[in-house]
């Protein structure tokens, strides 16, 4: 009896019925009917007045005056909003109970028409209609509150067709017609509404389901990270203090190449699972890859929060069941307690984050936010943003130095470098400051296309070679030589007046794939430089190997000339060997004139150093307006 009732309830009500769902629905519906208000008070008070004609006239004027009450009421009923509390006990019933008694009104004042005459049953069948119609319309966001309204003028056509049956002095062919008639009509008005709510219902169903899909993870059924901050923003802004704990789990990408991503996806649904039946748990996500977040709610002092991390840190961390066997992953864990109410949600998140960077760094299981240990890489992280809208601004600005000639002290070449002016920090960041945070950051190519726009309209009109760095993730991407060569040529410069400075650590590693695109760069004309040489994986027997048209020998060679017999000779042997492959040699570091010399005495080609010309910031293009004459 109870499955018959609760599949009856499912039926008349839907699947994902729910009071929140059905005060949603009231609210919409109140919207809709007030835009049809006068419309209906103009209408009944005609109907009102035609009644006069075939009712006594108290009849027609207490129906009038009840259809006014009604709709009084309707525009003063106590419609709150979700937040506000919903439907109080007992207001949903003594809304379905207004529903009711407004359609009855009218179902009856139909009815009251269709027992007259012919000519007055056509006003009546048009009222039960109509308020067929203004249910389908009106009230196809509820299929509570549709039944509700729709069952007078059911009843109502359900008694017309009774009557007629019971009708002694009318033919038998005209029962069977206007009964046919009216359960025909009535069969399409309902089947019609049904179907309006059913098209609503899936509508409905397909929101809700579009709003999960876009707060969870595929994959772990976790909230993903924006619906994870909504969340810490909405118990941040209440009384209670929370406990934000980021999680990286150690050894999983080993794992996942070794078993597969098939096992890799088990193990993460199975931390899913495990996260989620943690005590006092207020919410759990999957930031990304490997990496999960969840919410605790802080009741206790920091070394009970620190047992439940504990022991949450012991749980993720013991076997896990997979087609492939038990395995297990390590998880370095990160924690941050709001400050009180009104908390900084970026803060707090981003505290737990950089907790959980530092264990990870320091093989540690889990730790807290400490503001004295983790203060620098909070600064870092301020370094990032500010570097990131700095290059978004064009604040980044381009710098050249100038790299000449030794034979004749002309310039040959300028080096494209990076430099942040105005950076509004006590210090102004250098390259070793922010190219580490752009390759990071994912922004090397957005630095140097910013900077080679600003250099490029300023060797244009020259003969000088313009010499980029290229780090190891550009060398290798698909489109940076395209994208590269379609900037030079918009500016007039030629592939062969480009040099692309490569560090030993790039061209040593994945000989042979890297000599492949080194080739194909040659190919289109540019110039392939071996920077830095002699600080890494050198060996002059590779330079016969490599695409090379120069190489630039470290300023490290260049410290060690005075005092060190054993670095002239390398320097000279540099050399010679480089002349006799036919590759340029250039030297870095050449701080004085003395050294210049020095260097020129081996047969250098070209040198470059503070002593030769400093970094000059790039000016702004000035801005050309025409001016209306």
């Amino acid at each position: 009896m109870s499955l018959s009732l609760s599949s009856f309830r499912q039926w008349v009500l839907g699947a994902n019925w729910s009071r929140r769902a059905e005060h949603l629905a009231a609210l919409d519906i109140e919207k809709r009917l007030r835009t049809d208000s006068t419309g209906r008070l103009i209408i009944s008070t005609l109907i009102a007045a035609l009644a006069c004609s075939v009712a006594p006239v108290w009849l027609a004027l207490g129906w009038g005056i009840l259809i006014v009450l009604d709709e009084g009421l309707e525009r003063t009923w106590p419609y709150r909003t979700p937040e506000e509390g919903g439907f109080r006990r007992g207001e949903l019933t003594a809304l379905l109970v207004h529903r009711v008694v407004g359609a009855s009104l009218w179902a009856a004042m139909g009815l009251l028409w269709m027992l007259e005459e012919p000519a007055y049953q056509f006003l009546g069948l048009a009222i039960l209609i109509g308020t067929l119609v203004h249910v389908s319309q009106l009230y196809n966001e509820s299929r509570l509150q549709s039944l509700a309204t729709a069952l007078p003028a059911i009843f109502a056509f359900g008694t017309v067709v009774i009557l007629v049956c019971m009708d002694p002095g009318r033919p038998v062919f005209d029962k069977f017609l206007i009964t046919f008639a009216i359960l025909a009509l009535l069969t399409y008005l309902i089947t019609s509404t049904v179907h309006n709510l059913q098209i609503r219902a899936q509508l409905g169903d397909l929101v809700l389901e579009s709003a999960r899909l876009a707060a969870e993870d595929a994959l772990t059924g976790l909230s993903n990270r924006r619906r994870f901050e909504e969340i810490v923003q909405e118990y941040s802004a209440g009384e209670r203090q929370v406990t934000v704990a980021f999680m990286d789990l150690d050894r999983f990408k080993p794992l996942n190449d070794e078993y597969g991503h098939s096992v890799g996806d088990e193990v993460l649904r199975e931390i899913g699972t495990r996260l989620r039946s943690q005590p006092d748990m207020l919410a759990a996500a999957r930031i990304g890859g490997d990496e999960f977040a969840v919410l605790l709610g802080s009741s206790g002092s920091d070394q009970e929060t620190a047992r439940k991390i504990e022991a949450l840190h012991q749980q993720l961390t013991a076997l896990i069941p997979t087609g492939a066997g038990n395995v297990s992953v390590g998880a370095s864990i990160g924690w941050a307690r709001t400050s009180g109410p009104g908390a900084s949600v970026s803060e707090v998140l981003h505290a737990a984050d950089v907790a959980m960077r530092r264990a990870k760094f320091e093989r540690l299981n889990f730790v807290q936010y400490d503001p004295v240990v983790d203060s620098a890489a909070m600064a870092s992280t301020a370094l990032e943003l500010a570097f990131r809208h700095a290059l978004k601004a064009g604040r980044i600005r381009a710098a050249l130095q100038p790299i000449v000639s030794v034979r004749d002290g002309s310039v040959v070449s300028l080096e494209l470098l990076s430099r942040w002016p105005e950076s509004g920090f006590a210090r102004d960041p250098g390259p070793q400051d922010f190219i580490p945070i752009a390759e990071r950051l994912g922004l090397l190519n957005e630095l140097l296309w910013c900077t080679l726009e600003q250099a490029l309209p300023k060797v244009s009109g020259t003969g000088q070679l313009l010499a980029i760095n290229v780090s190891p993730s550009q060398l290798t991407a698909t489109n940076f030589l395209f994208n590269l060569t379609v900037l030079i040529t918009k500016h007039g410069v030629p592939p062969s007046r480009i040099e692309l400075e490569v560090t030993e650590q790039v061209a040593f590693r994945n000989v042979a794939e890297n000599c492949a695109v080194l080739d194909r760069a040659r190919a289109v004309g540019y110039r392939v430089v071996l920077d830095d040489f002699g600080t890494g994986y050198s060996s002059l027997a590779m330079l016969g190997q490599l695409p090379l048209d120069k190489i630039k020998l470290d300023r490290a060679f260049v410290g060690e000339l005075k005092d060190h017999a054993a670095s002239k000779k390398i320097l000279k042997a540099t050399v010679s060997l480089a002349q006799e492959l036919g590759i340029c040699c250039s030297v870095e570091g050449i701080e004085n004139a003395e050294t210049a010399a020095m260097v020129a005495s081996f047969g250098c080609d070209q040198m470059q150093g503070y002593w030769i010309g400093m970094p000059e910031l790039v000016e702004p293009q000035p801005v050309l307006m025409d001016l209306a004459s």
